[in-house]
């Protein structure tokens, strides 16, 4: 039987590369996102002090498929980084499931999706700047 992942995330950003890098772990509940959403607002806040913040690298290789609830919200705010952010969005993930889901976020949100870290740090290098 799988171990149960504990649900969390973690954000760090590479100032250098205007990179917000978030990782997402476990089965989440609707209790995690005021915190996470924050979380991710103070970062995007310390990147905009400097050159700002173009890309965003999702991580959700221990993230299994989410309720409707989980999967709506991180694509509202993947579609807040692309529209008022101007940020482009790639994001890992290996299970099947959770990549049918997020191919469906896709057609809203904007995002690439990819299997590993580095195709998709390729990618967002790729991307323009805002300045």
């Amino acid at each position: 039987m799988e171990a149960l992942i504990e649900p969390s995330y973690a954000v760090a950003i590479e100032p250098d590369h205007r990179l917000l890098h978030v990782a997402v772990r476990g089965f989440w509940s609707a209790a995690m996102l005021p915190g996470y959403i924050a979380e991710l607002l103070r970062q995007i806040a310390v990147l905009d002090t400097g050159q700002g913040c173009d890309r965003v690298l999702v991580d959700m290789t221990d993230y299994p498929i989410q309720s409707r609830e989980i999967a709506e919200a991180h694509c509202r705010f993947i579609v807040h980084g692309r529209t008022h952010v101007g940020a482009a969005t790639a994001i890992v993930m290996r299970s099947v499931l959770s990549r049918l889901q997020a191919k469906r976020m896709a057609n809203i949100a904007g995002h690439e999706l990819f299997d590993d870290e580095p195709a998709a740090r390729a990618w967002l290098m790729t991307q323009p700047v805002r300045r």
